[in-house]
């Protein structure tokens, strides 16, 4: 009978999400007013963004749609910021620029500070994957001046840790390990774990690059000292093999294969893919310090082939991605509608049959 349950709540599980989109437009559907629609949808899309996209998608045209009609242009913004945001995770750069440079333009003509800094922001990040980084670095000034205006600590700090991320990536070492140590002096000051933990671990990097490889290993050490405190044992892995490729360094072979299995285990028991690819990289080096080449060949192979396997995976998702089915707003409760209350009664009714059966049986 368990795994007739589990098949039973599998299967319902399977429904949720095609669900949850006309739920949610039933709900808006009871909204007076088109504003408390536009954030209705809004917030459900932004806090799916990362657990289910095409949803995420769905309402976030559904959000554009009505913005439009509204003509309020802090609403289109927000419409067009998730979109931005949407688009950014699916590598289409292009239509991620289009929507923030739309989200930013209505902003800067309200002067709605806030958002600017916010879409501006986004522009750095899609800059940086353009490698434009001078607009990048532009961006990302224009973010950290409003967001320091409004005294908004937070905020600052990750315009800060942007362009200390931004200055590894052009190789400003100097510049790049003030920025984290700037920030990491701030998140001290607020007790902020997880900022620290994320300095620490990009100073580390700076370390090495500097060839100051015991300031390295001691910055990703006290990295994972923060992670435990927060239970926050996947990241870990990221330190460990900091560890190890700076122990590569200092041709000290033992040390390093001693880290890198430890962030092995790790990258296992969470199956962290980018750590994963990280690591047959340092694999790579490990067994090139040892002489061992056939092997050293062979793990930056498996890195190379596990980069482009995550491309290629990107790119088919791509095709089916944001499929437009944005409901219209008179269709959002019959078009399509799954009978899930008369599935749940077949279900159920099945499941007594079984129990009955099994019950009786000799």
């Amino acid at each position: 009978m368990k795994h007739i349950i589990s098949v039973y709540f599998l299967l319902n599980l399977l429904n949720i999400y095609s669900q949850d989109f006309d739920s949610l437009s039933a709900e808006a559907l009871k909204l007076a007013h088109d504003t408390d629609k536009v954030n209705l949808f809004y917030n459900q899309g932004f806090s799916s963004r990362n657990l289910n996209a095409q949803y995420s998608y769905q309402c976030a045209k559904q959000a554009e749609e009505i913005a439009n009609k509204t003509k309020i242009d802090y609403y289109v913004a927000k419409a067009n910021n998730l979109l931005g945001i949407l688009y950014y995770k699916k590598g289409d750069l292009n239509s991620a620029l289009l929507y923030h440079k739309q989200a930013l333009n209505l902003r800067l003509k309200n002067n709605d500070k806030k958002g600017i800094a916010l879409s501006q922001t986004n522009l750095g990040n899609c800059y940086v994957d353009l490698k434009n980084y001078k607009l990048a670095e532009l961006a990302y000034l224009n973010a950290l001046e409003i967001h320091s205006a409004l005294n908004e600590p937070l905020q600052t700090d990750n315009c800060l840790l942007n362009l200390g991320v931004l200055n590894t990536e052009l190789n400003n070492l100097t510049a790049a390990e003030q920025y984290f140590n700037l920030v990491l002096k701030n998140s001290k000051k607020r007790n902020d774990y997880h900022l620290q933990a994320t300095c620490l671990n990009n100073l580390a990097v700076i370390y090495t690059l500097k060839n100051e490889f015991d300031a390295a290993i001691a910055s990703s050490q006290n990295s994972i000292k923060l992670k435990y405190l927060m239970d926050n044992d996947m990241e870990m892995a990221d330190s460990y093999l900091n560890i190890a490729m700076a122990y590569i360094k200092k041709n000290q072979a033992a040390q390093a294969l001693e880290n890198l299995l430890i962030a092995d285990s790790i990258i296992l028991k969470f199956n962290y893919l980018a750590a994963n690819i990280e690591a047959h990289k340092t694999y790579a080096a490990y067994y090139e310090l040892i002489k061992d080449y056939e092997k050293a060949y062979h793990y930056l192979k498996q890195h190379y082939l596990l980069q482009d396997s995550l491309t290629r995976a990107s790119e088919n998702t791509n095709v089916q991605f944001f499929d437009n089915t944005a409901l219209k707003e008179n269709e959002l409760i019959n078009e399509n509608k799954f009978p899930v209350l008369y599935f749940n009664l077949l279900i159920l009714v099945t499941l007594g049959c079984g129990i009955f059966i099994f019950k009786n049986k000799r």
